[in-house]
């Protein structure tokens, strides 16, 4: 009873939260706020009124969802809803599958049926379901209302829940494939399942991040030619420099929904695409353009991404391991049928979500690591320190960024480097 208690008290949390924020009165004042940094006479700069209000109200959404996620996962189960859910599942399956199915089953191995990959797969896109729509009210509040308020977004109200329906979709679909794959290898390999599990998710790492520009990205954005011959023309330069070898220069509309910017560069084998915000390009000057593409270039040469998705996958194998000890032994304390039962979802999701929770320094600082061997690069292919000066003190006014942050947020929450160590760097790079 406690659980359920639990369970409910942090619903009521997540859905009046936004009226919490709302009362402070911070988002409604934004439009008033200057977006200028300010530069000391001793050289300090200032964060501008407008980012430090976002971070005010930012920085306790950010920490809510880190506190409360886990524990909205763990009252769903130890409240006996994830097993009262699977056994509904269970019932209606049973009394509703047709010949053909238990006809099929048959042809499976023994400790795998096709009325389990049946509830495992039910199972997931209810319980993700429901999680969508608890959070329905903060992520509409965060993305939509909190980002008109600042001048973060230019999505109108309809886009922006086509954006969210498509997103639902798209991640139900993972969901429901990786978790039916994942339970399912644990049903018919109890002792190895580790092993094809952990191939197949650096398999998936690596197929999803070439896939995405080719097919989810066009699902929220129209992708078109750059028509700007003379920019064309030095970004396959710089991209040449680089070694990177494309036949186009890609833009996105990005204005339909944001005024950030952004820009990034996918090369896998002989598919190599250059791909900017056309945020970037109608807001910024061609040298502060060529600077974000040399920064995004030294991703590509430092193979940041391919090191990243490897890294992820190692680590991610090894607690693969981890998790089949873990289960092994509390599965009984749990009230779980078996280790392989669906019902323990919520829990083993907790269990990863505060994995990765404490793991985020470590990761965030390797990132910062990368992200600024990138700007050395940039600076260096480029030449343009001028131009990376202006770039960072333009993108932490247009993005709201605060140009120091704590050290304690910083070291957790923060993947790049702040603004201004960025600027600092760029100020004193020797061109020659």
């Amino acid at each position: 009873m406690l659980w359920r208690w639990i369970f409910w008290a942090t619903i009521v949390i997540i859905a009046i939260s936004p009226l919490i924020y709302w009362s402070t009165g911070i988002g409604q004042n934004a439009n008033e706020l200057s977006t200028a940094i300010t530069r000391l006479p001793d050289g300090t700069l200032i964060s501008s009124p407008k980012a430090q209000a976002y971070h005010q109200l930012s920085l306790p959404m950010r920490l809510e969802r880190i506190l409360i996620y886990p524990v909205v996962l763990l009252a769903f189960y130890f409240s006996g809803m994830a097993v009262a859910l699977r056994q509904r599942i269970d019932m209606w399956l049973a009394r509703r599958s047709p010949a053909l199915l238990r006809r099929l089953s048959q042809r499976l191995p023994p400790r795998l049926t096709l009325t389990d990959l049946l509830t495992i797969g039910v199972f997931v896109c209810l319980f993700n379901l429901a999680l969508f729509s608890i959070y329905l009210p903060f992520n509409f509040y965060r993305g939509f209302i909190v980002a008109h308020q600042f001048g973060l977004s230019t999505q109108t109200l309809v886009g922006w829940f086509s954006d969210w329906g498509k997103s639902v979709v798209i991640e139900l679909l993972i969901a429901v494939a990786t978790w039916t794959t994942f339970y399912g290898l644990m049903k018919l390999l109890p002792r190895r399942w580790p092993l094809p599990v952990g191939g197949l998710m650096v398999l998936f790492l690596f197929i999803f991040a070439l896939l995405t520009p080719i097919i989810i990205t066009p699902l929220f954005y129209e992708v078109s030619p750059l028509t700007d011959n003379d920019l064309r023309t030095r970004i396959l330069n710089l991209s040449q420099r680089a070694g990177v070898v494309a036949d186009e220069v890609y833009v996105i509309d990005a204005s339909s929904k944001t005024t950030q910017v952004n820009a990034y560069v996918t090369a896998f084998g002989d598919s190599q695409q250059i791909v900017l915000y056309d945020t970037l390009i109608d807001g910024y000057s061609p040298d502060e353009v060529e600077v974000v593409l040399a920064h995004e270039l030294g991703h590509w040469y430092y193979h940041h991404i391919f090191l990243s998705l490897l890294g992820v996958g190692a680590v991610g194998w090894l607690g693969l391991f981890g998790l089949r000890w873990l289960l092994d032994r509390i599965w009984p304390w749990l009230g779980l049928r078996s280790p392989t039962d669906i019902a323990g979802l919520p829990v083993v999701l907790a269990l990863v979500f505060l994995a990765n929770t404490f793991a985020l320094p470590i990761e965030n600082g390797i990132s910062r690591f990368g992200e600024h061997q990138a700007d050395v690069f940039a600076l260096t292919i480029s030449q343009k320190s001028d131009a990376s000066v202006s770039l960072f003190e333009q993108l932490a006014e247009q993005n709201l960024s605060i140009i120091e942050p704590p050290a304690w947020e910083k070291f957790i929450f923060y993947t790049h480097p702040s603004v201004a160590e960025r600027i600092r760097f760029a100020e004193t790079f020797d061109n020659d």
